[in-house]
């Protein structure tokens, strides 16, 4: 069954909220991107601990679009139910890998469209996630999907066929069925849900495909 994860781009903490008052109950999980102005232009809101006082039963994926991860870590493992960071964002992958040996919550890897997918190599087996994004701009709604996307979902499924794997960036509902065809297991989806009419219509229609 393909999970689908609406993300969340938000200045605020209360934006946080009102947005997943909107889904609570329609998803399994969310996707928090968080940003420094770093690694990407945009700042978000990005203090972990306010999830402390988050209610509603979404799972929180937090995706850190942001320099240096590591340093960020343990806050964020102590509220996300999974975090996912980026090969392209550190120096030291493995180093954060190890960091998660025994921990309660989930790691997940995430490639920029035109980063190599056997970077997946060093670490197979001991990830069991990645997110392939699908738009070139990062850290805004409504980036151009790029095609190239669907070859790079195919290829890590048959180099890595137990490895779970998510797209994030510019997924619709014209292209979400070809995505699922290629062999994703999560659509991250944004500016479809949040900018359409009736935001648990438009989630129910990426459900029933």
């Amino acid at each position: 069954m393909v999970e689908i994860v609406p993300s969340i781009i938000a200045k605020t903490f209360e934006e946080v909220k009102q947005k997943i008052a909107q889904i609570d109950g329609l998803v399994k999980w969310i996707q928090l991107d968080i940003m420094d102005g770093n690694f990407v232009l945009p700042v978000t809101w990005n203090t972990a601990d306010d999830l402390e006082n988050l209610e509603g039963d979404v799972r929180i994926e937090a995706h850190l679009m942001i320099e240096k991860p590591e340093d960020e870590l343990k806050q964020w493992m102590a509220f996300a139910d999974r975090v996912l960071v980026h090969v392209e964002a550190t120096d030291y992958l493995a180093d954060i890998i190890e960091s998660f040996d025994g921990a309660p919550i989930k790691l997940g890897v995430v490639l920029k469209i035109d980063t190599p997918l056997d970077i997946l190599d060093d670490f197979v087996g001991k990830i069991e996630y990645v997110q392939l994004m699908s738009i070139d701009v990062l850290g805004y709604y409504g980036g151009k999907f790029d095609e190239v996307i669907y070859e790079r979902i195919k290829t890590v499924r048959a180099m890595y066929p137990e490895m779970i794997i998510g797209v994030d960036g510019g997924v619709t509902l014209d292209n979400a069925p070809k995505l699922i065809k290629a062999g994703v297991d999560n659509l991250v989806v944004g500016t479809a849900i949040w900018e359409s009419e009736n935001i648990a219509e438009a989630i129910k229609q990426f459900q029933a495909l």
